[in-house]
């Protein structure tokens, strides 16, 4: 159950691309005309029930633009009333869609332009938006996601007469794998790592699968390689060999994640629950932002 406290959830994204036969790098922001409200805008819409807000951002840039994107980096939280409710929108960047046909106009956005960007800040109508790109625009552009993941709700440890190592999901654990997926393909992670715990294995298997990926099976990432004493954990040079490469999401555990957000030169910050992520968003190797998600069932 809602009420008019709750504040109205919604995502989207400030969608820009290289302006064509710019010498200087400048680019390009696509904004939206809502007929509805007479207004130009960046593409956003509602969370829908069950929805992350990872997944509300790119479905509502398709919806609007007709771009298939991956998210960057975060951008801040807009907060304002409507129709005398709070409502929170989450941004994030993201790059257009070369191949993306040309959006034919409804009743929901006639019209999608991008325009160089100085132009698009004065174009667009609420001067809230006209900041949130001044925003993006102070930081890169174009990151490269490292997805940090605390396996899912394994079955209790006292409730389970086998090895740890062998330890499955619990059923809640299992019930989170298809939305966690969804919210996971946002990044378009081009590798998968994984613990080779049961537990762990099991959290990405279903979604490496359906990204045409393999999970990579890395004893250096369980619980139990802790207990081999060591100057240097290897899982460290894991982490930082994943800085130099591209978009990867990296299942772990409780007591094994500290040191891969330390690897990464990034803060813990409390750890994780079961089932839910950090975002590492880096630009050559350096950590820009940290995102984080809290497990399906939760809502985050």
């Amino acid at each position: 159950m809602t009420s008019r406290r709750d504040p109205v959830l919604a995502a989207g994204a400030v969608l820009w691309r290289a302006q064509p036969d710019s010498p200087d790098g400048r680019v390009e922001l696509c904004l939206v005309h809502r007929p509805r409200y007479d207004d130009w805008s960046l593409p956003k819409g509602k969370l829908e029930p069950g929805e992350s807000l990872l997944a509300c951002a790119v479905r509502e840039v398709f919806e609007e633009t007709g771009h298939r994107v991956t998210l960057g980096r975060p951008l801040p939280q807009q907060h304002y009333p409507v129709a005398g409710r709070p409502k929170t929108v989450h941004y994030w960047l993201a790059e257009a869609d070369p191949h993306a046909a040309p959006r034919l106009p409804d009743h929901e956005v006639d019209e999608v332009v991008f325009l160089p960007a100085g132009e698009a800040v004065r174009r667009l109508t609420h001067e809230r938006d006209a900041e949130l790109v001044r925003a993006a625009l102070r930081g890169p552009l174009r990151t490269t996601a490292l997805a940090l993941l605390r396996h899912a709700k394994a079955v209790h440890r006292t409730s389970w007469p086998g090895p740890d190592v062998e330890r499955p999901l619990a059923p809640e654990g299992l019930a989170d794998l298809g939305p966690l997926g969804e919210a996971l393909a946002t990044l378009s992670p081009r590798r998968v790592l994984s613990s080779d715990s049961v537990r762990c294995a099991e959290t990405v298997r279903a979604f490496a699968r359906k990204q045409g990926l393999v999970v990579e099976l890395e004893p250096h990432l369980s619980e139990e390689s802790l207990r081999v004493s060591a100057d240097r954990h290897p899982a460290e040079e894991i982490i930082r060999s994943l800085l130099r490469d591209g978009p990867a999401v990296v299942c772990s555990h409780r007591p094994v994640l500290p040191l891969l957000f330390d690897a990464a030169g990034a803060d813990p910050d409390g750890g994780l629950e079961p089932g839910a992520f950090a975002v590492l968003h880096h630009e050559h190797g350096h950590v820009v932002a940290v995102e984080r998600h809290g497990p399906p069932r939760t809502g985050g």
